[in-house]
């Protein structure tokens, strides 16, 4: 079951959206630690496009109760277990009236225990929470594609400190964790008196046994921070980021700037410096479906950044190596993007094929147009493949933009 969880969220981490997609979230929590245990109410809107089929889904951990759903037209609920992924229940809510307003709110309370041994990473002690996805502790719903923003209010003693993706503000023992850029879930961080590092606006928080790996992380970190800030700041300027650094099981993952990494799994320090960079970059994609077929530019492009960031610092050996990674990655995939197919590209393709068809577009239109026609990516609102093939057109020719549509759809191996 575990390998089947990490199987599912292979494709979700590191999602993006754009704004007006997003559907809003506002969700109050308190822990029992010597538990494990949360009690929770979250008020959530449901996007009129679900309540005209009569109910919606919602995914949530297996082991948690729902108490109750309340809401404008909603006529009852119930909690099965999910047929997309088993080791969650769905919460599906029947509604009695298809009203035309674009969004209903709906208030779902629950509770439940969360499994600190289940490794997915996901705990409550007295010390320590650590929540994301791989937990179901939040519902989302259950299409993997609608991207919610919204705000946790967490009731902590002041000895504490939250971390999470977006802002944190507190009053006295209540923690908000605002998001306003669009995720498919709720992730958050919260220790009591932790350790941690701040360097030019970005953050390292880390447990006893990462002491001296956190002096590497936040370095590259902040040089990462800092290149795509410079790089691509006069659009957006990102204030700041953090990463949580702790020695757990489950998946290393990023939600904007909140990055968490599981140290178990880190690799070699380039490895960790290239991930930083292609996490921090993904907070200047902007993209509406991790479903698309086009979803593979917002990580090959990552990836490519990231990868000749690290050239950059390291040298060009060291990307090389990169280049045998995707290389090897790629075996097996036909093509990254075809017109008449929605296939949703594979890991295989988001990072190998992918940052190998921009490699070889570099090398067609020279460093200077390739840097040009990344800035007009990382800084427009670009979802359709279709609109980069016409844009690489224009720093070069027709014929370019044919070279290039054939590249993608496997029918040009140059």
């Amino acid at each position: 079951m575990k390998y089947l969880l990490i199987a599912v969220m292979a494709y979700l981490l590191s999602f993006a959206a754009m704004a007006s997609d997003a559907v809003e979230y506002r969700t109050n929590l308190t822990f029992s630690p010597e538990s494990s245990a949360l009690n929770a109410v979250t008020e959530m809107q449901i996007p009129k496009k679900y309540r005209n089929s009569g109910t919606v889904a919602l995914f949530l951990n297996k082991d948690f109760s729902v108490e109750s759903v309340t809401g404008p037209h909603v006529d009852s609920f119930e909690v099965k277990q999910s047929k997309k992924v088993p080791i969650w229940n769905e919460v599906i809510i029947e509604f009695s009236s298809r009203t035309k307003a674009k969004n209903q709110t709906v208030r779902i309370k629950y509770a439940g225990s969360i499994d600190n041994n289940a490794q997915h990473g996901n705990l409550i002690t007295s010390t320590q929470v650590h929540l994301s996805i791989d937990s179901a502790w939040h519902p989302v719903f259950s299409d993997f594609s609608t991207p919610i923003i919204g705000t946790v209010t967490v009731e902590l003693d002041d000895d504490w400190e939250v971390f999470g993706p977006g802002q944190v503000t507190n009053s006295g023992n209540n923690y908000q964790v605002i998001s306003t850029e669009p995720t498919i879930d709720v992730s958050l961080y919260a220790e009591k008196k932790p350790t941690s590092i701040y360097s030019d606006g970005f953050t390292v928080v880390h447990d006893d046994v990462n002491a001296e790996r956190a002096e590497f992380v936040s370095n590259a970190g902040r040089q990462c921070f800092e290149q795509m800030n410079q790089r691509f700041g006069k659009h957006k300027q990102l204030k700041a980021a953090q990463t949580v650094l702790l020695e757990r099981p489950g998946p290393s993952f990023a939600r904007g700037n909140y990055i968490s990494l599981n140290s178990q799994a880190l690799g070699s320090k380039v490895h960790i410096h290239q991930y930083l960079c292609h996490e921090i970059a993904h907070n200047w994609t902007n993209f509406t479906s991790a479903m698309s077929h086009d979803y593979w530019m917002i990580e090959s492009f990552a990836e490519y950044i990231s990868a000749r960031e690290v050239a950059r610092i390291y040298g060009e050996e060291e990307f090389q190596n990169i280049v045998k990674k995707w290389q090897s990655r790629a075996k097996g995939e036909a093509f990254v993007w075809r017109e008449d197919t929605d296939r949703r590209a594979s890991h295989k393709v988001n990072y190998g094929l992918g940052p190998i068809a921009l490699m070889k577009l570099q090398e067609k239109l020279g460093e200077t147009a390739f840097d040009e026609l990344i800035d007009w990516y990382m800084t427009s609102d670009v979802t359709e493949t279709e609109a980069l093939i016409k844009k690489v057109g224009t720093f070069a020719d027709a014929d370019t933009e044919s070279w290039f549509s054939a590249l993608l759809a496997g029918n040009n191996s140059e």
